[in-house]
């Protein structure tokens, strides 16, 4: 599984903690059915403790959100960086992607299904930052395009569709699966290549 350390924020224990409290209650009630108090119940604190670190609900939503983003960028920059040519590229991003959220389903899932709930300033926050990541495949398959490499006649929703189906991993995903999240992953990159048309199926 990809590294969770490289750009997580440093918190003190009272603060991570109540962090993975309200991961966990936005990923089991959402974010609209979950309370301050049912924070602190969560965290073993009190709301007192909460507004300590966040001055809202809001905020701690727009953490987690926004530290997730932040690494789900860095692992991808960092896995297209470690190859050469497209079709490598590509499928070294599919796959750090697929680890990346089946590493952590319930900040996955949180991510995904809660930008809704950010307020309009915080979504457009996040936004740019999930714009940024796709951004980075759409550059890897448009090269590979104007390479001759890939095949595919609508680039970009062809990128999209790959980091789409590679998040998606997160809503089904189970580590007591019949499938590692290596064979997982090589699939998916492989799938990737066939979405883009890739002329070479094998990178490797």
């Amino acid at each position: 599984m990809p590294s969770r350390q490289s750009s997580a924020p440093r918190y003190s224990v009272g603060q991570e903690v109540i962090f993975q409290a309200a991961l966990e209650c936005f990923y089991r009630h959402g974010y609209d059915g979950t309370s301050v108090r049912d924070i602190a119940k969560a965290s073993g604190t009190t709301p007192a403790a909460m507004y300590h670190y966040y001055e809202s609900k809001q905020d701690l939503l727009v953490d987690i959100i926004g530290r997730f983003m932040g690494q789900s960028i860095e692992v991808t920059s960092a896995a297209i960086g470690t190859e050469n040519g497209p079709s490598a590229q590509l499928f070294a991003a599919a796959r750090s992607h697929v680890l990346w959220n089946a590493s952590d389903v319930v900040s996955s899932f949180v991510v995904n299904s809660e930008i809704r709930s950010l307020e309009p300033v915080n979504r457009r926050r996040v936004i740019a930052q999930r714009d940024k990541l796709q951004r980075m495949f759409d550059a890897v398959v448009e090269h590979g395009v104007a390479e001759a490499v890939f095949a595919t006649p609508w680039p970009r929703e062809a990128s999209r569709a790959v980091v789409t189906m590679c998040t998606a991993v997160a809503n089904w995903y189970k580590s007591s699966g019949e499938l590692s999240p290596d064979e997982i992953a090589d699939r998916y990159g492989a799938m990737a290549l066939s979405l883009v048309g890739a002329r070479e199926m094998n990178p490797m």
